[in-house]
């Protein structure tokens, strides 16, 4: 029998995608290790089936739902994976920044010690 891999508690989310469905769901992954993952919401999945699995950093990991059972799904990557990546979030894409200026700047408090909030001499 083949070593097991060492599984770590977590608690991330992931988004797992089946192929030919229609929309992708959020789950809540409990375990992780190199192989595979536990997830919430297992009833939402059938066992069997390919899936593409996104969590932390990682991308569109192809895996396998090998069990489900109370409401929990087992899933196996088509490929070991690093999970310390895995448990990195995944880089935030930078804000667009537009050329045109607001057509009304909301100027902050102004009454009282309020309207010196902004100030940096403040005393």
């Amino acid at each position: 029998m083949a070593e097991r891999a060492v599984r770590t508690s977590v608690l991330l989310a992931a988004t797992i995608e089946q192929f030919g469905g229609n929309h992708a769901r959020t789950h809540k992954v409990r375990d992780l290790s190199s192989g595979g993952v536990r997830v919430d919401q297992g009833d939402a999945l059938r066992k069997g089936a390919t899936v593409v699995i996104t969590v932390g950093s990682l991308e569109a990991v192809p895996a396998t739902v090998v069990w489900i059972a109370d409401g929990w799904a087992g899933l196996k990557f088509a490929t070991v994976i690093d999970p310390d990546q895995a448990r990195t979030r995944a880089a935030l894409k930078p804000k667009q920044v537009s050329n045109h200026k607001k057509s009304d700047p909301s100027p902050g408090p102004t009454a009282g010690w309020a309207g010196d909030l902004r100030n940096p001499y403040r005393r």
